[in-house]
């Protein structure tokens, strides 16, 4: 901080100096805005102090949920209702299960002309060293393959442990301390994050996937965050925001709540038979 105010310090006297002489002079000299200073400090970051915490790519195994509430637009059709997302990670393999009312708008962004057929309960995202399948629940299972990395972006994007990575990139992951409580059996630090400057330093993060959403965003309410007092993970994360969401084709208001439920608890991810012989698209 003390290195940032001497850079500014310098930069005004030198700006001050060059007025002085151009108006001695009559000569014109170029504006000093607030862009011209604003190239001279560091990225935008959230107001409060850094948010001490492990990332959660050093859990071998864990479980976590997420639940996005919306309420606006999707597709110009008037939408209201929940997805859920539950993962089960174990080292390479992972399963992520995504239910709820909204499921049929989902669908057809990764199952293709295949949910046109009938209405799925349930899709399942798994990820093994084999690659990616995707299966889309109903009375006869159907395990699709496909061919693109892309194709399961949409899925990827409701990953509970991907959400919650993203939101707590340490450009936005500033707040301040309310105390302690107990989420989930474990013993928790909640902090709030300010919603306008996580909005302001998403929208100028350095991680592309974070700006992407920061971009799509008009305004976010205060946002809760909960890390283990024990192993210093982000256990917990509750906000709501207002703006579009990309992987839904959504505009409007909706709400994120992401809890780990469990750290290290060597989940069993296997896939099913129906994925013996996947239809490959």
């Amino acid at each position: 901080m003390k290195t940032i105010k001497q850079v500014l310090a310098v930069v005004v006297a030198v700006a001050l100096t060059l007025g002085v002489f151009s108006l001695a002079l009559g000569v014109a000299t170029p504006a000093f805005s607030a862009v011209t200073l604003s190239s001279f400090l560091p990225a935008a970051q959230s107001a409060g102090q850094p948010i001490p915490m492990t990332p959660l790519t050093d859990l071998q195994s864990l479980n976590a949920t997420a639940t996005l509430t919306v309420n606006g637009d999707i597709d110009e059709q008037r939408t209201k209702g929940a997805l859920n997302a539950v993962l089960a990670m174990n080292g390479e393999n992972s399963k992520v299960t995504v239910s709820g009312p909204l499921l049929g708008e989902l669908a057809a962004e990764v199952g293709g002309s295949l949910v046109g057929l009938f209405t799925p309960s349930k899709v399942d995202l798994y990820k093994t060293p084999a690659g990616a399948y995707v299966v889309i629940g109903g009375l006869v299972p159907v395990c699709v393959k496909p061919k693109a990395l892309n194709d399961t972006e949409t899925l990827d994007d409701l990953n509970p442990q991907s959400l919650m990575t993203m939101l707590t990139n340490p450009e936005v992951a500033r707040g301040e301390l309310v105390g302690e409580q107990k989420l989930n059996g474990m013993t928790v630090k909640e902090y709030v994050i300010d919603g306008e400057s996580f909005v302001a330093a998403a929208q100028k993060s350095s991680d592309k996937k974070l700006r992407k959403f920061g971009d799509s965003l008009y305004s976010a309410e205060d946002i809760s965050l909960f890390v283990d007092t024990k192993t210093g993970h982000p256990v917990g994360l509750r906000g709501d925001f207002s703006g579009e969401f990309e992987p839904l084709k959504f505009e409007g208001d909706f709400g994120v709540d992401i809890q780990l439920t469990g750290m290290n608890t060597s989940p069993k991810v296997a896939l099913p038979s129906a994925c013996n012989r996947p239809i490959s698209q």
